[in-house]
């Protein structure tokens, strides 16, 4: 007698770590960053280990309930904002697993993230940008003026760390005052201004650091003249400040401070969303509110209220006298 073939009882069983590989070897596909598939994936293991899942687990064990109890546990010694890095790197695998391509979870559920107060970006105080902004003496060395360069490039565009670490001698067209940047946290394409200050700031340090560099190789590198890393640039950066006495030492704070200074001297919010690659309008506000913040400065000099009564109680001080 012939055996029927008979389904098997795994068949409509997804493994969870097999749906995790799965979904990684896609993200890889779309030229994700190493970086960003490093965090996916332990965030994943920490989600895994809080759980007890294991290589036999089944996607089907993930809902709601599992989910929130992770996220609650982590608010009990971690703060809002570090708990939401972690949630956003769990939902976009378990929303890929709801998605009509996979349907791996069968009931769908919501994820939101917790609420977080409101902060301001931390921006660099005017003595501060002073301080590092000003020129190196003629006894420093490569890595202060390639610093002092970077503080002044990213006060001119408000580039990333990452986006700063990958330019290269020939994104920068001096000739039409032009800037093209290849790497980019939307991985599109971007082009943005130079200021004639930038210009004759790059020219000095080319001309004393990178004059037989070719079109290839790294504006900004490291010593021995390879890549520089993020990590490598906020390390010279930290130098950089405490040399100068300048207490925070945050790079991304400049690009908070060129947003801050160029809605300060009116620049247009849409043109600053495009120089920072920003996809949406909504981090741009924030600068935009920020900046909002300084119409408290001097508000008694340019209120039509307070100079119209200052007015009368000249006018009537001028009575009194008259009277007198």
């Amino acid at each position: 007698m012939k055996r029927a073939i008979q389904k098997s009882t795994l068949a409509d069983t997804v493994g969870l770590l097999e749906a995790f590989e799965e979904f990684i070897e896609e993200k890889e596909a779309q030229n994700k960053s190493p970086q960003t598939i490093h965090n996916y994936r332990q965030t994943f293991e920490a989600f895994c280990k809080f759980n007890g899942f294991d290589r036999n687990t089944g996607v089907e064990c993930v809902n709601r309930k599992v989910f929130l109890e992770w996220v609650n546990s982590m608010a009990q010694d971690k703060k809002p904002i570090t708990v939401n890095h972690y949630l956003r790197d769990v939902r976009v695998f378990l929303n890929w697993c709801m998605d009509e391509d996979h349907c791996y979870i069968e009931k769908p559920f919501k994820m939101k993230e917790m609420a977080m107060q409101a902060t301001k970006p931390k921006s660099f105080s005017d003595e501060d940008i002073g301080r590092l902004m000003e020129k190196p003496n003629l006894k420093a060395d490569f890595a202060e003026w390639r610093t002092y360069a970077i503080v002044c490039w990213i006060m001119d565009n408000g580039s990333r760390t990452e986006t700063v670490c990958c330019v290269k001698m020939g994104d920068v067209d001096f000739k039409n005052k032009l800037i093209s940047y290849s790497h980019t946290k939307n991985k599109k394409a971007q082009v943005v201004g130079m200021s004639d200050a930038l210009a004759a700031i790059l020219k000095e340090y080319i001309r004393k650091w990178r004059h037989d560099a070719g079109a290839e190789e790294y504006l900004f590198p490291n010593i021995g003249g390879e890549q520089l890393t993020g990590s490598g640039l906020r390390c010279a950066f930290k130098r950089y400040c405490l040399n100068r006495g300048v207490k925070q030492h945050n790079v991304h704070g400049l690009r908070h401070t060129f947003s801050l200074y160029y809605i300060r001297n009116n620049g247009n919010q849409f043109k600053l969303q495009k120089i920072l690659g920003h996809s949406t309008m909504e981090m741009t506000r924030r600068y935009v509110n920020l900046a909002a913040a300084d119409i408290t400065s001097d508000y008694d000099r340019f209120s039509p209220l307070a100079n119209a009564k200052r007015k009368s109680s000249r006018t009537r001080a001028i009575r009194h006298a008259d009277d007198e």
